[in-house]
């Protein structure tokens, strides 16, 4: 008699081979969905880095650091639960798309004294315009959300509940954002830093080869001004140190002239036109 059908054997073994073939593809397409997604996490960082500090060839920097004068703080994020009540949660950089409580929104001040920071009331000069102050939001949340998440859901915190450390803060001040791949390990790290090449803060360095007398600079700090004096002749230039990049004004002898502080030491004759 010819055989009908399988025996449960046979079944027990195709069901078997069928499962096997079902996990390898489950998780050969669960390898290139995590792939594609640490692609998109890295280009997450770089957006947020663009949105910090972005400079392009020939162009003046641009971003949060160069309008406000300062790298983002920590701030924390408070939000309501189901209840009604205030949820803190770990510090964000919710500053890259919300406006710090103490900073003033983005414009041309003139170096008046009530648009100088406290205690710089001297450095009061009706011929210096600098811009500065919150133009953003720098970073757009996607549609609906009020918190930063990677591509896996992950919140980016300061410390999320596993204790990786997504922000790196220094003095309260970001310098390094991260991603933990899919797995969310400490091994799967991946750090952009916010600092511009070559440090955070830079030295600008002012020389003349003939007239001598007080050279002053004027920079923004979250909406204010911000600055120093140093005086400088043929035999001594003025250094300043601690500068963030960006747009800052010069003052000499009357004359006003604009300069883009980059990465690292900065020279500037005072010589040239």
């Amino acid at each position: 008699m010819k055989k009908l059908g399988f025996t449960l054997v046979e079944l027990v073994v195709v069901l078997a081979v069928i499962a096997v073939l079902t996990h390898l593809a489950v998780r050969e397409l669960s390898h290139l969905r995590d792939g594609k997604l640490a692609k998109v996490a890295d280009r997450q960082l770089e957006a947020i880095r663009a949105s910090v500090y972005s400079r392009n060839v020939g162009e003046e920097a641009t971003g949060f650091l160069a309008d406000m004068g300062r790298l983002p703080r920590l701030a924390d994020d408070v939000r309501t639960d189901a209840f009604g009540h205030a949820v803190i949660t770990n510090s964000t950089l919710s500053e890259l798309w919300l406006m710090p409580p103490n900073a003033k929104p983005y414009a041309v001040r003139q170096a008046t004294a009530e648009n100088l920071v406290p205690g710089l009331a001297s450095l009061a000069n009706d011929a210096v315009y600098v811009p500065t102050g919150w133009r953003g939001p720098y970073l757009r949340l996607p549609f609906g959300k009020t918190r930063l998440f990677d591509p896996w859901g992950n919140p980016i915190e300061a410390e999320d509940e596993a204790g990786l450390q997504r922000l790196t803060a220094t003095n309260g001040f970001v310098t390094a954002v991260s991603h933990f791949g899919p797995k969310a390990q400490a091994s799967g790290e991946r750090r952009i830093s916010l600092i511009p090449e070559r440090g955070e803060t830079n030295r600008l360095i002012v020389t003349t080869s003939s007239a001598s007398g007080e050279v002053r600079w004027y920079g923004p700090a979250d909406g204010l001004i911000t600055g120093a004096v140093e005086s400088v002749s043929a035999t001594k230039p003025a250094v300043f140190n601690g500068l963030t990049p960006g747009r800052r004004i010069l003052f000499f002898n009357n004359a006003v002239r604009v300069i883009d502080v980059k990465p690292g030491d900065n020279l500037i004759s005072l010589d040239q036109p």
